[in-house]
């Protein structure tokens, strides 16, 4: 299943991940965990997608760059 982003328009059309299969931005593996804060590091709305992420809660994957843990999330 591939992320195809919220809307038209939103912060999310410009997202480094758009069309990827989310699955690696919920990884198991150190390795896979590593594939997807690599895509983020370039993207340019990686600001955004943390603040989405805090803004609702997000207890669960790599959003922003960061993983749950590095976002506060035991």
């Amino acid at each position: 299943m591939g992320y195809d982003g919220w809307g038209d328009g939103d912060w999310t059309d410009a997202a480094a991940c758009q069309g990827m299969d989310v699955e690696a931005f919920f990884a198991t593996t150190m390795r896979t965990s590593a594939v997807a804060l690599t895509i983020c590091h370039g993207c340019p709305v990686r600001a955004e997608c943390k603040q989405y992420a805090e803004k609702n809660r997000e207890a669960f994957g790599i959003w922003g760059g960061l993983t749950a843990r590095q976002r506060g999330w035991p």
